[in-house]
């Protein structure tokens, strides 16, 4: 209850006077006297409340620069980030209706708080989204009118239509928005819905009185006609959002062009014929459409993440609509669960046809290599994007992987015959994570080359086999180790907890209120350390660059040759995985979900560090190149990252000691000789 200013004891229905005093401030003096019942005095004091909560939202927000953005900058983003939540939640998932605030401000990655910012309620979102889906038909509409001036005028009608049509139905979440969210959702939509119909209206009007001037229509008041059309125009379109109606663009075109033509009086034959001859002709959809789909929403989903990806976007990769998306996917997620149940079958059955008719085990993992290379993005789909599945995708991938890890563990017995189940599983998810090492960097080298690169260090892995090297004592936390940068302690618990919680979730899944709510911070109070979630991100990275900073220069200070340096500097980085690895993860997945600038600084310096470590082990073996050089030690460092989250690693009692041994084992791999 709001201000306590009610008794839950109290009887329903009358105003009741505890507390009335505390609160009498907030309603006009005659009003209070005047109130009838609970309800009324209810109302009031909730719009009270959510007047002060949005004020002082308003109050406390930053007009300063960050990252080189203005406030104004920063609050663009942030409504446009609202609109774009506000249009997947209410076209698309859950509807107005069953659309939590909460739910929302995940969505778009941030809290509450600047929600209140932007907006009073999530009606005032739904206004704004059906206004914007509204202006941008019309000017659509306006445009193509305006183009087809000069065509008769059953062309130009047949054009308006189709305009109308092609712009509504482009994205399906702008369609039930525009035609079933809005409708019935109080008096304010209501009224807003009105105003937009006699929009239409109007704009009809003119065009048929443009008819008659050029002599095309017996002049005469067209309103009637404009409005019946508009009317049947709007039916229509929510029957076919629901799934009522069951039509192409040019089906509803042609049936909706004889309606407006017979209205107008246009019965002559020869204009009812003429739209379709002016109008351009149908493009059928090519027989690989759902291939060039998965394909382009692969490459957007690992360059840019899941969050971060509309189905507009897919759709203007691929040259279509977002409705041609949805007659081959029900969803973004199910659009991604396909991306990797299929991209890793597509790989099982590269793998299966290279072992098949008695082929060695050997034979599937230079398969694996290869395939992996012409698939290169899709190892990052499941490495970052695994949360973001259904349930029933998650177990499905899983399977896909543990199928292949078999045949990778297939492999690996071949070799060693004796090794233990336990040991042979382990180095099988090593194995997978080298040949899954090319998605994370860009890193280009001739396909023959980079196959063989990633063969080799393969080979090292498995001829490693489980054993540890001699590398030195293991590294306690003492005064010899990098000293932490971190200082305040409330900073510190929540940069932890967002850390934990951003690797486990995501960036996208995880609000401000959360993180407070892990380290028993709530309301205005968290706000004092960050402005925000991009602030936390931007933090822990930082922290984390500041560790590899400190830790290899450690390493090369320390270092009594280039070989010695490498060998402590991997030392450090395993350890350093192993001690923090909520940082690490967080840094290797979320980097992405930082402002553009924050971002681009975030991978400049990272490849200035692998450049860097790339550039040692040259110094260790003079006959690599650069590129192979990276790729090598990008491989080190897949593995070191994938180890520290997966549970079936983690077990293992001397981990560290094995990691260290298998990343030198990679970085030293034998290449063949030219």
């Amino acid at each position: 209850m709001h201000g306590g200013s009610f008794s839950r004891t109290h009887r329903p229905g009358w105003p009741s006077t505890i507390g009335w005093n505390r609160d009498r401030e907030q309603v006009p003096g005659r009003q209070c006297r005047r109130l009838a019942t609970y309800s009324e005095y209810r109302g009031i004091q909730n719009g009270c409340v959510a007047v002060r909560r949005k004020t002082m939202a308003r109050v406390a927000s930053a007009t300063g620069r960050y990252g080189g953005r203005s406030a104004t900058e920063r609050r663009t983003e942030r409504r446009a980030r609202f609109r774009e939540a506000g249009l997947q939640a209410f076209g698309a998932d859950a509807g107005y209706r069953d659309t939590r605030l909460a739910d929302l401000c995940q969505a778009a990655g941030l809290s509450t708080r600047q929600f209140y910012q932007e907006y009073d309620t999530l009606e005032d979102l739904l206004s704004e989204l059906h206004l914007y889906v509204d202006s941008l038909v019309e000017q659509h509409v306006l445009d193509e009118v305006a183009r087809v001036e000069d065509l008769p005028m059953a062309g130009r009608a047949g054009a308006m239509v189709r305009a109308y049509l092609s712009c509504v139905m482009r994205d399906p979440r702008c369609a039930r928005i525009a035609f079933v969210e809005v409708a019935g959702v109080g008096a304010r939509m209501d009224a807003q819905r009105r105003q937009s119909r006699a929009r239409w209206v109007d704009l009809m009007c003119a065009l048929f009185d443009r008819f008659a001037d050029r002599g095309e229509l017996a002049p005469r008041d067209f309103r009637l006609t404009a409005a019946t059309f508009v009317g049947a125009v709007d039916g229509l379109m929510r029957d076919w959002t629901v799934g009522w109606v069951d039509a192409t663009v040019d089906q509803l075109t042609d049936e909706l062009l004889r309606m407006l033509l017979g209205g107008l009086g246009a019965t002559d034959t020869q204009a009812m014929a003429e739209p379709t001859a002016a109008l351009p002709p149908v493009r059928r959809r090519p027989r690989n459409r759902r291939a060039t789909i998965l394909q382009a929403a692969n490459d957007a989903f690992a360059e840019h993440g899941y969050h971060r990806t509309s189905m507009a976007d897919i759709a203007t990769a691929v040259g279509t609509t977002s409705g041609a998306l949805y007659r081959h996917f029900r969803t973004k997620q199910d659009l991604l669960g396909s991306c990797l149940r299929e991209g890793l079958d597509m790989i099982l059955d590269r793998v299966d046809v290279a072992c098949a008719n008695g082929a060695h085990a050997d034979a599937a993992l230079p398969a694996l290599v290869r395939v992996s290379l012409e698939t290169r993005g899709l190892a990052r789909l499941w490495q970052l994007e695994f949360r973001s599945l259904t349930p029933v995708d998650r177990i499905g991938v899983l399977a896909r992987l543990v199928r292949l890890t078999h045949r990778i563990g297939a492999a690996i017995q071949a070799r060693h015959p004796g090794i233990a189940t336990a040991d042979r599983d382990a180095l099988g998810w090593v194995v997978l994570s080298v040949v899954a090492s090319p998605s994370n960097h860009r890193t280009q080298l001739p396909d023959d080359a980079f196959a063989q690169v990633l063969d080799a260090a393969v080979d090292a892995v498995i001829g490693a086999g489980i054993s540890r090297d001699d590398c030195g004592p293991t590294i306690t936390e003492s005064e010899d180790e990098p000293p932490d940068p971190d200082s305040e302690l409330r900073t510190d618990q929540l940069i932890a907890a967002a850390a934990q919680l951003f690797s486990k979730r995501g960036f996208s899944a995880v609000s401000m209120e959360d993180i407070g709510t892990a380290v028993g911070v709530r309301g205005p109070s968290l706000y004092h350390h960050f402005d925000s979630k991009s602030d936390l991100l931007d933090e822990i990275i930082d922290r984390n660059n500041q560790w590899v900073q400190q830790y290899t220069e450690r390493a090369l200070a320390e270092g009594s040759d280039p070989q010695d340096s490498l060998r402590l500097l991997l030392r450090y980085y395993v350890h350093f995985a192993m001690d923090r690895t909520d940082l690490v993860g967080t840094a290797v997945s979320e980097a992405r979900n930082l402002p553009a600038d924050a971002a681009a600084r975030y991978r400049r310096i990272h490849r200035e560090g692998i450049i860097g470590l790339a550039r040692l082990l040259q110094s260790v073996r003079p006959e690599l190149t650069l590129p192979t050089a990276r790729v090598l030690i990008h491989a080190v460092t897949t593995v070191v990252n994938d180890a520290v989250r997966n549970p079936r690693l983690t077990r293992r009692p001397d981990l560290l000691g094995e990691l260290h041994t298998l990343g030198q084992r990679i970085a030293l791999a034998e290449l063949p000789e030219k």
